[in-house]
């Protein structure tokens, strides 16, 4: 591999063209872009007068074989990531998969197993945990001054303006649970490094996907944690965690932008400047770290398919 990752991209998704091509093409010296498949030309034209030269794949299966290609970041609809996935890993790539990693815990697992199998790295892009603010959160945490973790409440939800979105279409995996609802359960599987004995979930689903979702999730260890997620209403992003010696407030919780964080204890409430950070840059840096040296990326397999057992759990109790 050299000094470099050689990335293509499955696909001209919004989220490809807006976060993730930019961080491999300009701020990361260990990525460099080589391909990018769509089969829509206008696409492809697009990509090139944003991004400048690369080869053009008009399909898929022609970017998963091309030879100059070391990973493939993939960002197609929810529905699609386990089978493309598979595929690109058997040609004996990496993948950088958008989360959610797949649809359910059979389907993550077996793409884990086909990672396994075939040597290659593969990784949830949970972007989130790239920045400055969960590495003060992890501090915190790590230093034991909450005590014992009794309650996270975690918020993630927007408005959506958008008309005829993937986000609002059951067969592609749409929902606000899959879209955004995943970063608060990954928040809470990080904080409490089990899954839950009891799920209680509350859900609207006028249009077959869920737009307004809350869940209670109750852990051996007396844990309750609370998750809401939507796209029906105005931007909600922020998270608590109580313990039992004192509490941690975490305003845009799932951004990178610079603010602050608060301590609270019997003694002190503590501000916590963080500042502004670039969440998808280190997440293609870290990705290229684990390929060029050859060790776990931050965001393990073993934390998604625990975390997708759990979204297992949520979803069985909205569907029956």
């Amino acid at each position: 591999m050299g000094h470099q990752i050689r990335w293509g991209i499955l696909g001209c998704a919004r989220i490809a063209r807006t976060q993730v091509v930019p961080a491999i093409l300009r701020r990361s010296d260990e990525a460099r872009l080589v391909a990018v498949a769509s089969r829509d030309p206008a696409k492809l034209a697009e990509f090139h007068s944003l991004f400048g030269d690369f080869t053009e794949h008009a399909s898929y299966e022609a970017l998963i074989g091309d030879p100059a290609i070391d990973a493939i970041y993939l960002p197609l609809p929810n529905s699609l990531h386990r089978a493309w996935a598979i595929q690109v890993m058997r040609a004996g790539k990496h993948v950088l998969c958008e989360k959610p990693l797949a649809l359910n815990a059979r389907e993550a697992g077996e793409m884990i197993n086909a990672s396994r199998e075939c040597g290659v790295r593969l990784m949830e892009a949970v972007m989130y945990r790239y920045t400055e603010r969960m590495s003060k959160v992890g501090e915190i945490l790590a230093s034991g001054v909450l005590g014992p973790i009794r309650s996270i409440n975690s918020t993630f939800r927007f408005f959506l303006d958008r008309e005829n979105t993937i986000k609002e279409k059951p067969e592609l995996g749409g929902g606000a649970l899959y879209d955004v609802g995943c970063y608060p359960l990954n928040l809470i599987g990080l904080v409490a490094q089990s899954e839950p004995e009891a799920v209680a979930v509350e859900c609207a689903r006028p249009r077959g996907v869920d737009i307004n979702l809350s869940a209670v999730l109750r852990y051996a260890d007396g844990l309750i944690a609370t998750l809401h997620c939507g796209f029906d209403a105005f931007g909600r992003n922020y998270s608590e965690i109580v313990g039992r010696d004192g509490a941690l407030l975490i305003p845009d919780t799932f951004l990178d932008d610079a603010g602050q964080i608060t301590l609270l204890t019997p003694k002190e409430t503590r501000q916590i400047a963080v500042a502004q950070s670039d969440r998808y840059g280190e997440e293609i840096r870290d990705f290229c770290a684990a390929l060029l040296e050859n060790h776990a990326p931050r965001v393990t397999l073993d934390e998604s398919l625990r975390n997708m057992r759990v979204l297992d759990r949520i979803r069985e109790v909205i569907h029956g």
